[in-house]
């Protein structure tokens, strides 16, 4: 037995496999839920939040709200102002006339229609605004004025000659007549007739009888005429352009309303500034205007206004606002509070800080952050792997002869000496692991014999075979099943990687007569030799996950994680698959019947 295995169960470093599956399956839910978190919004915002709780600002932030307080505040020197001021002797004295029953006789008046036009009117007629618009008033007049000298022109131009001639002639029947009969065919006629050459005596003839006729000798006075000639150099004008204008404008009401205005003797006693004047003399006699005058001047207002208008009342007014404001109370408040920070923003983003930083998978998250916790599935990835939770064994996955099985019969044989035939499937079951069963039972199988090659035999016992060579193989990597350590004697078990040979090989485990891990390799007489470790001291009816790595020439042994053995091995250089069987060494008890071969799950690794 070895001292090995012993020594690492005494010392608790092969742990229970239920531990050592539990942590794996911690390790990877944390693994899973490190990759979303480090992807996840949460994050981000987290490592936002406590950059800024861990900044310089914050921190500025957090002292200058923990160090505020009422006395010596802004609001306190506010408080204690205003207080002062309502104690003083000329607040308090303002504050007595000004709910006296005169002051509001006083008030009341001020606000009436009939002061408020008193002093307008005052203000209109002593600040000198009357006299200059009586002035201007009394000053306008009609000659030299504006209105005046347009007037002039405008009758000026009525009467130049090359107006009065465009006037007479524009629209006229005698114009229309004479440009009616510049186009007619008698005066074209009249035209060719007077370039005629002397010889054409008849043509001749015909113009001078056109020449004496009215309508030709009239066209041509009338065409060389002064009033013609000045009509067409006045039509189009500037003149006759401004005669429009100026017509436009002189016979325009508001002109007229101006001149008649301009022409009035009585216009200042027409006037707006007249009639100020008569309402001014009248609210100046008036009784009510008397009395308010009166009391303007008496020493109760005067000091009334006197504190009225000054900085100190103003002040106090304003304080009063301020002190007795929902602002300022709050702010008091506010500063008073002992639990102010508490209750600030940067408090609620502090807990916030504070209560995500304690949040499960957060702290998993920077506790893992920087280690090689998840190197092994950042470097690795599953190759191959079943959980037989099906009820029949994956198909897919498995085949249940071996290889060579396959290849020389197509289904299982056994070698003489066998006390068992290896069934195609009948003794393997599922349903969350997988058992290979070894029982007792006639059955009818095939033995290869020399010479005769395969020949029929019958058999007392059978049991099954689970191979992974048609789906799965590989030379490096990690291969490791979870497996109960059962044996019995006289059946061996066994969990090996073959290639297409049977040896070398390598068993995780083997269980029976002999309890071991290793190489198994044949000598050149053929004889079985095992390089390994003996694992009989593992507790029987226990499970234990076996681990095999290997990496060129090195491998290794795991049980639960612990590492019970290494070496280097130079004849394995090809792909492995996963052969697992039972065989019957000799006679069973029927008390040991069935032995079962069980496996809870299988997985295979390959570096990413």
């Amino acid at each position: 037995m070895s001292f090995k295995i012993f020594s690492l169960q005494l010392t608790g470093k092969i742990k229970p496999v239920e531990k050592k599956e539990q942590q794996r399956q911690t390790l990877y839910n944390d693994y899973l839920e490190f990759i979303k978190t480090d992807k996840s919004e949460e994050l981000t915002s987290f490592l936002e939040l406590e950059k800024e709780i861990n900044s310089a600002t914050f921190k500025n932030r957090k002292n200058e709200i923990q160090s505020l307080q009422f006395k010596d505040s802004e609001e306190h020197n506010l408080l204690k102002e205003f207080e002062k001021l309502k104690s003083t002797k000329k607040i308090k004295k303002y504050l007595a006339t000004e709910g006296s029953e005169a002051l509001k006789r006083f008030e009341a008046l001020k606000e009436s229609e009939k002061i408020k036009s008193y002093y307008q009117l005052w203000e209109y007629v002593k600040e000198g605004d009357f006299e200059k618009e009586k002035k201007e008033i009394q000053s306008q007049a009609y000659k030299g004025s504006t209105e005046e000298r347009h007037f002039l022109d405008y009758n000026k131009l009525l009467k130049s000659p090359g107006i009065k001639a465009y006037m007479e002639l524009a629209g006229s029947q005698a114009l229309a007549a004479h440009e009616n009969f510049a186009g007619s065919e008698k005066l074209k006629k009249y035209l060719e007739l007077k370039n005629t050459p002397e010889r054409d005596k008849q043509k001749r003839k015909e113009f001078k009888i056109l020449k004496k006729e009215p309508e030709i000798k009239s066209y041509f006075k009338f065409e060389h005429s002064k009033k013609l000639k000045l009509y067409h150099e006045t039509a189009g004008s500037y003149n006759l352009k401004k005669l429009e204008e100026l017509k436009a404008y002189v016979e325009n009401d508001s002109f007229k309303e101006r001149v008649a205005h301009l022409k009035d003797k009585q216009k200042f006693e027409k006037s707006e500034a007249f009639k100020k004047w008569q309402n001014f003399k009248q609210l100046a006699a008036d009784q009510d205007v008397k009395f308010y005058l009166k009391f303007e001047k008496s020493a109760d207002n005067l000091n009334y206004l006197d504190v009225k208008n000054s900085f100190e009342l103003k002040r106090y007014f304003e304080l009063k606002n301020i002190v007795s404001s929902e602002d300022f109370q709050k702010r008091k408040a506010y500063l008073e509070d002992k639990k102010k920070w508490e209750k600030s923003e940067e408090y609620a983003r502090e807990q916030k800080y504070l209560e995500m930083k304690q949040w499960p998978h957060l702290l998993n998250y920077f506790k893992y952050k920087g280690t090689n916790t998840f190197d092994f599935f950042e470097t690795w990835e599953v190759s191959f792997e079943d959980d037989f939770a099906g009820s029949h064994l994956n198909a897919e996955k498995w085949s249940t002869s071996s290889l060579w099985a396959e290849k020389a019969l197509g289904r299982n044989y056994s070698i003489p000496g066998d006390l068992h035939l290896f069934t195609e499937g009948k003794n393997i079951q599922t349903g969350g692991k997988l058992v290979i069963e070894t029982r007792k039972e006639k059955a009818d199988g095939m033995v290869w014999q020399m010479p005769a090659g395969f020949v029929p035999a019958t058999f007392d016992y059978t049991s099954g075979i689970a191979s992974s060579a048609k789906s799965f193989s590989q030379e490096d990597g990690i291969f490791e099943a979870k497996i109960k350590f059962e044996p019995e004697k006289e059946v061996v078990s066994s969990f090996s990687l073959q290639g297409e040979k049977s040896f070398p090989a390598i068993y995780l485990p083997e269980m029976g007569a002999k309890n071991r891990i290793g190489v198994a390799t044949l000598d050149a007489n053929g004889k079985l030799q095992m390089n390994g470790l003996d694992i009989s001291n593992l507790k029987k009816g226990k499970w234990y996950i076996f681990t095999f790595e290997k990496s060129g020439k090195s491998l290794s042994w795991k049980i639960n994680d612990t590492e019970v053995l290494r070496m280097d091995q130079q004849n394995i250089d090809f792909p492995l698959h996963i052969h697992l069987q039972s065989i019957v060494l000799s006679q069973i008890s029927g008390s040991k019947l069935p032995v079962r071969f069980q496996t809870g799950w299988i997985k295979c690794y390959k570096k990413k």
